[in-house]
C-alpha cells in the first residue's frame, strides 16, 4: 500500500512542489518507508547535451574528487556544482554537458564506490530519501519547487529493500526524463524484465516499479504514442497497480484491469490544473491548498488518462 500524487499546470508554471507536499502528507498513512518527488521545468529547457545530475556522495576526504575525475574521464564536462549536506552525507547537483551513454556514465560514478547516481535528467530533478514527506521537505525545502508538472510517492514496501534508491519515482535511461511512481505489484515482473533485458534495456534495482518506467521509455522509443503506450502496459503488466508517469510535457495515469487499486483524477474548472492521486484526502489537500475548485474522475478498471502542456 503506498500513495502516488501528480500533478500538472497546463500553462507550464507553478508551485508543484508545494502541492506535492500537501497531497503527499495527505497520503502519510499510505507509506512510511521512503519518500520522494519529481519535479519539471522543462519550458525553455536546456539544449538536448546538458544534463542536471544528481548524486548522493559519502562524507569522506577526497570523495568529490573522485566523482568530478569519473566525470571527466567519461567526456562530461561539468559546468557547475552544487553540494547539500543532508545527515552525514552530501546530495550533490551537477550540470554537464555530455554526449554519451547514460548508462554508462551512471556505471562510472556509481563505480567509485562514494558515491551514486540518484537522477539525472535534462528538465526534471528527483529528490528523494528513506523517511517521511516532512523529512523530505525538511532536508531539500520540496515546497520552495516551481515547474510546470511533478508526481510524488510515499512507499510502503512489500518486497524489495528499502533504501535510497530503491525509493520512487523512477526514471529509464532509455529517456531520463520519464519518471514513474506506482503502487502496487507487477507479478509477471520478471517476464517483462528478460523480454526488456533482450532488448537491451539495463536495470538499477529488483523493484518492481522501475519495470514501469522501462517499459513506457521503450514503447515510446518504438513509436508509440503516450495514450498507447499506457493502454499497452495496462494489456501486457499483470497484478493490482495504479500508476502516474510524467514525460516532459505531459502527465498520465493507468489503472489495472480488474481495479484493483485507487486511482482518482481532478480537473480545475478552468481546466488549467490537473491533479491525480490514490485518494481523495490528497486531491481535497491540493485544492485547498490552491483555492481552486475541481472536477473529480474516478478511474475505472484499466483506464488511461493524459494531459498535455499547453505551450
Amino acid at each position: 500500500m503506498c500513495g502516488i500524487a501528480g500533478v500538472i499546470f497546463r500553462d507550464g508554471y507553478g508551485p508543484v512542489g508545494q502541492v506535492l507536499v500537501e497531497m503527499l502528507g495527505a497520503l502519510q498513512h499510505r507509506g512510511f518507508d521512503s519518500a520522494g518527488v519529481a519535479v519539471y521545468n522543462c519550458i525553455g529547457s536546456r539544449d538536448g547535451d546538458t544534463y542536471i545530475l544528481r548524486t548522493v556522495t559519502a562524507d569522506v576526504v577526497g570523495a568529490l574528487g573522485k566523482v568530478t575525475t569519473a566525470l571527466g574521464e567519461m567526456g562530461a564536462d561539468i559546468r557547475s556544482v552544487e553540494m547539500k549536506p543532508v545527515h552525514g552525507l552530501s546530495f550533490d547537483r551537477f550540470v554537464i554537458k555530455y554526449r554519451g551513454s547514460l548508462r554508462d556514465l551512471i556505471d562510472a560514478v556509481n563505480k567509485t564506490g562514494v558515491a551514486k547516481v540518484i537522477s539525472i535528467g535534462r528538465c526534471v530533478e528527483v529528490y528523494k530519501m528513506t523517511g517521511l514527506v516532512s523529512d523530505l521537505e525538511e532536508s531539500f525545502n520540496v515546497s520552495a519547487l516551481h515547474g510546470s508538472h511533478g508526481i510524488g510517492h510515499v512507499r510502503f514496501s512489500t518486497e524489495s529493500t528499502v533504501d535510497l534508491f530503491h525509493a520512487h519515482p523512477f526514471q529509464s535511461t532509455l529517456n531520463p526524463d520519464i519518471a514513474v511512481v506506482h503502487n502496487g505489484q507487477i507479478t509477471n515482473y520478471w517476464k517483462m524484465r528478460a523480454f526488456l533485458e533482450r532488448q537491451g534495456v539495463s536495470f538499477l534495482t529488483d523493484n518492481d516499479s522501475e519495470l514501469i518506467v522501462h517499459y513506457i521509455a521503450w514503447l515510446l522509443e518504438q513509436g508509440y504514442s503516450l495514450e498507447e503506450a499506457l493502454k499497452r502496459s495496462v494489456r501486457d503488466l499483470d497484478g493490482p497497480f495504479a500508476y502516474i508517469i510524467a514525460t516532459p510535457d505531459a502527465i498520465g495515469i493507468a489503472r489495472d484491469r480488474l481495479g484493483l487499486r485507487p486511482l482518482i483524477a481532478a480537473e480545475s474548472l478552468d481546466g488549467n490544473v490537473i491533479i491525480a492521486a490514490s485518494e481523495e484526502a490528497a486531491l481535497h489537500a491540493a485544492s485547498r491548498l490552491l483555492g481552486v475548485r475541481f472536477h473529480t474522475r474516478y478511474l475505472r478498471p484499466g483506464q488511461v488518462m493524459v494531459w498535455r502542456l499547453e505551450k
